[in-house]
């Protein structure tokens, strides 16, 4: 028994303050500057060269923990900053001066980056999550980003950006190497993902076909091609369960109706319309029932059309009332 107590009394003493740090050898070095001393306060370096640089000594410089050979190899201050991977906020690609010579500092906060050359380059960004090999590459001085795939947010060093899936988030040749304030949600390098947001403008788009309501079909089963006797690879949105709003605005393509008050307008004797509807069933220019049963309508283009019916039916009322007042005027000359 007093031989275990003693055995534990030794290693309390050995890994005492520090029982982080773990001393250097020819392939690991648990942190600190080339001459050999641990950097930092609180802090955990485990793989060869991780947080070799480092070197701040203060209490705001320190409660790091780097993971991984060349993990924060390159940061001279900085804390809260959890890197683990092969290279992990490895911190610069070139430099000059060397690294932990006077007159070169690499630095960041409070940043959090898992996996093989996650946020590689990073000096002075504050307050990222990267996750994912590489993910957050070349970010340099961005703030406040949150990546989630492998290379997502590569070569962008903008700041307050969410980007979700592999390779995602624009190149330096795309959109400029930094973005900001933007969502990006996809598995490509495509400036234009499925899903983008702008969360300054209070903005989303999404690129692609929507559908709301079913079991990953849209109303007419799976994404068609067409319904009917219309071609749709144009329509993005299909809803299942129909539509409740407080306002819906259409913006019309074609000219409203107005042009049956035009002195050229063709406006039918009341005979032909009647001869029309005996023969067809419906109202000239007015689709019918067989047609919409396979097409639907187009909500605009009915407005329209509805007007165009109102106006011409305003039209006969008027020439109507003045043959009654003509009538009526020639009976009382009588």
């Amino acid at each position: 028994m007093k031989k275990l107590l003693a055995a534990g009394l030794l290693l309390a003493g050995l890994f005492g303050a520090n029982a982080q740090n773990v001393a250097s050898t020819t392939t690991l070095t648990s942190g600190g500057n080339l001459a050999g001393s641990l950097g930092g306060n609180s802090c955990t370096y485990y793989g060869a060269n991780a947080g070799r640089f480092f070197t701040g000594t203060t209490a705001a410089t320190g409660s790091n923990t780097f993971i991984g050979q060349n993990s924060g190899n390159s940061i001279t201050s900085g804390n809260s900053n959890t890197y683990t991977g092969y290279k992990s906020g490895y911190g610069s690609s070139s430099s000059t001066p060397a690294p932990g010579t006077p007159g070169y500092t690499v630095t960041g906060n409070s940043n959090s980056f898992y996996g093989a050359s996650s946020g590689i380059v990073n000096n002075g960004g504050n307050e990222n999550a990267f996750f994912g090999a590489s993910a957050g590459y070349k970010n340099n001085t961005g703030s406040n980003n949150t990546y989630l795939g492998f290379s997502s947010g590569s070569n962008n060093a903008g700041s307050g950006n969410v980007f979700v899936g592999s390779n995602v988030g624009p190149t330096a040749n795309q959109l400029g190497s930094s973005l900001s304030n933007n969502l990006f949600i996809d598995n490509s390098t495509n400036s234009n993902p499925l899903i983008w947001g702008d969360f300054a403008a209070d903005q989303l788009k999404l690129n692609g076909k929507v559908a709301i309501g079913g079991n990953n079909t849209t109303p007419f089963g799976t994404f068609p091609t067409s319904v009917g006797g219309v071609s749709i690879p144009n329509y993005t949105l299909f809803v299942k369960g129909g539509l409740l709003t407080e306002e819906m605005r259409v913006a019309l393509a074609t000219t409203w109706a107005d042009y049956v008050f035009a002195k050229d307008y063709n406006l039918k004797p009341l005979s032909e319309v009647e001869e029309f509807i005996n023969e067809n069933g419906h109202l000239p220019n007015v689709p019918s029932a067989a047609q919409v049963k396979d097409e639907g309508i187009n909500v605009g283009e009915m407005a329209r059309i509805q007007q165009e019916k109102i106006e011409e039916l305003t039209l006969y009322i008027i020439a109507q009332n003045k043959r009654i007042e003509a009538l009526e005027a020639k009976m009382g000359n009588k």
